[in-house]
């Protein structure tokens, strides 16, 4: 199981897809790939200016059925994660911790290229903008 952050379905979604993303994507079967609802909320906010189709394409064709849900253990990790990172002074966002917490509850891979944001979270990272 792989979560795409906002920034891999963003790239995604683009009429010319990002090079290595677009190999990365290749790579992948679509049943491994998720997203979580924190993205649909990033995408929801910048969306009412620019990619409301993008977004209603995104949830409602493509990841129909692969949506994962922010369940009350997945709240209560992300306090954790927060406070993890802000006691040693690399506060993590709201939104990255949401879906930090989502990967880890569900053991999966978070595919991003915000790597340097998420190291120190014991979760899986991989980056589709780099080489594959």
């Amino acid at each position: 199981m792989i979560v795409h952050d906002t920034n891999v379905v963003s790239a995604s979604a683009k009429v010319t897809i990002h090079p290595t993303v677009g190999t990365w994507l290749r790579h992948r079967s679509m049943s491994e790939l998720f997203v979580s609802v924190a993205t649909r909320r990033e995408l929801a906010y910048g969306g009412e200016k620019v990619f409301i189709a993008m977004m209603e394409d995104t949830f409602d064709r493509r990841f129909a059925g692969r949506i994962l849900g922010f369940t009350i253990e997945a709240s209560a990790r992300t306090g954790r994660l927060r406070a993890k990172r802000e006691s040693p002074g690399r506060p993590i966002s709201v939104a990255d911790a949401m879906i930090a917490a989502i990967c880890l509850f569900h053991g999966a891979t978070l595919a991003t290229r915000n790597t340097k944001d998420l190291e120190g979270l014991d979760l899986a990272l991989v980056n589709p903008f780099e080489d594959a």
